[in-house]
């Protein structure tokens, strides 16, 4: 066997059985690609189409007056999830971007991000 191929090998299997987080992101990461969607001040249209744009899944409804907590207070918002899953096979990481949409005008006015480091549980 070729040299290269002892450790190839045993990595792509792990990988391929999800035994490893090869795929995952971290934190940091997930923020820069939540950045890079730009999607403060788009309508929901718009953002639903920038995410997709970029690899994620967003849920066909938006979830009408949730209660969100700010700095200032307690706030009503509408919200749309979309999500993107890392490409292990067993149980992998997914990621969400969660578009805050004021509801008055219907844009965009937060992004926030989060983990679900293995969804098959």
């Amino acid at each position: 066997m070729l040299p290269t191929l002892r450790w190839i090998l045993p990595l792509l299997a792990c990988s391929a059985l999800g035994g490893c987080a090869l795929t995952r992101v971290s934190d940091a990461t997930l923020a820069e690609e939540a950045e890079k969607l730009h999607a403060v001040g788009l309508t929901t249209d718009a953002a639903r189409k920038v995410a997709t744009e970029h690899g994620f899944e967003c849920s066909p409804y938006i979830n009408r007056d949730v209660s969100v907590s700010t700095k200032d207070g307690v706030r009503k918002t509408d919200m749309l999830e979309c999500s993107k899953k890392s490409l292990e096979l067993v149980c992998p990481q997914r990621r969400y971007v969660v578009f805050n949409i004021d509801p008055a005008t219907g844009l965009v006015r937060a992004v926030g991000k989060r983990f679900t480091q293995n969804s098959c549980f």
